[in-house]
């Protein structure tokens, strides 16, 4: 079986095997139809599926539906769906997903990922936007959201590093686990590489109250490639730990983030001068306070996120006025 499934792997990536799937149409009354995305969600706590009826419930009907499609299930669901409008998204980085390398451009109407990408039915939509912004929020409520993202001094730090994570695929979290522990416990309460029960039984999974008692969070991604910033460096910031983080190619969300504000790994340089930095600033309370005092945002930041938002729900409405 396992034998099996590398070859169909590779005909998909080859583009010379599509999976055949029964499907049958079946919208809701809101006449949305979603396919392939996150099996433990239900439709309607999607942020997509939220966003389009709140800003687009005057266009769905019968005869104008709408196809919100993602990468968990074959994409030949995707090419039988008979919505009047297809929108694909992914969070995730197509190239593990080999249908779904060319995000579905020729196939649906609107695209959204992470990557950076000219095409007239492309749109940037990095993940980390669904956590922290409301469907409904317009540039003056993004603001207020980033002045409050976290507040200095609401928590005390009174321990070293923490590490939350399922995977370590690429070896990152290792190295950095490693390297770090020479300066003091690193605290690791994912299920790699565990030392610690306290994010499950004294936070209840609460991941970011978790991380407030920590002055520093290893938070790598999974893959290192342009554009792909997931919300595990958002999380850090909102806890008010400074982000150990390794992703992007080294230039996470450059509208968005003051990269002065964060502790980055890339290529430039080796693990040993991250571990010195962080040693540095572990080892001076002044240091410490300077770094994390920092803005974490630009001045553009609001607007940026803001401009995502608008030009989805234009993307929408467009499509819905000429189908």
């Amino acid at each position: 079986m396992k034998t099996l499934n590398k070859i169909i792997r590779l005909l998909q990536k080859l583009q010379l095997y599509k999976e055949d799937v029964e499907y049958t149409y079946a919208p809701d009354d809101l006449h949305i139809e979603v396919l392939n995305f996150w099996k433990s969600q239900r439709k309607e706590d999607v942020w997509l599926y939220q966003f389009v009826v709140h800003h687009c419930a005057d266009y769905l009907t019968k005869s104008n539906s709408l196809l919100l499609s993602s990468v968990f299930g074959p994409r030949r669901a995707i090419d039988k769906s008979k919505s009047k409008v297809k929108l694909f998204y992914t969070g995730e980085n197509v190239r593990r997903f080999h249908e779904y390398r060319d995000y579905c451009l020729s196939s649906v109407d609107i695209s959204l990922g992470f990557d950076y990408i000219d095409a007239t039915n492309y749109l940037r939509f990095p993940i980390w936007l669904f956590y922290f912004f409301a469907v409904d929020f317009h540039q003056r409520d993004i603001q207020v959201v980033l002045d409050n993202f976290y507040q200095p001094g609401s928590s005390a730090k009174d321990k070293f590093c923490a590490m939350v994570c399922s995977h370590d695929k690429n070896g990152i979290r290792s190295r950095l686990y490693h390297a770090l522990s020479e300066i003091e416990q690193v605290d690791s309460a994912g299920s790699f590489m565990p030392n610690t029960n306290e994010l499950k039984s004294k936070f209840n999974n609460d991941k970011i109250s978790f991380l407030k008692q920590y002055k520093f969070n290893i938070c790598p991604e999974n893959t290192n490639h342009d554009g792909y910033v997931t919300e595990k460096l958002f999380e850090a910031i909102r806890a008010g730990t400074v982000p150990i983080y390794w992703g992007a190619k080294g230039q996470p969300e450059p509208d968005v983030l003051n990269h002065d504000a964060i502790v980055r790994w890339d290529d430039k340089f080796s693990v040993k001068k991250v571990m010195r930095i962080v040693e540095d600033l572990h080892s001076s309370k002044k240091r410490y306070q300077e770094f994390t005092a920092q803005p974490k945002f630009k001045d553009t930041a609001a607007e940026y996120i803001a401009d995502r938002f608008s030009r989805l729900r234009n993307l929408l409405i467009e499509k819905f006025e000429h189908h």
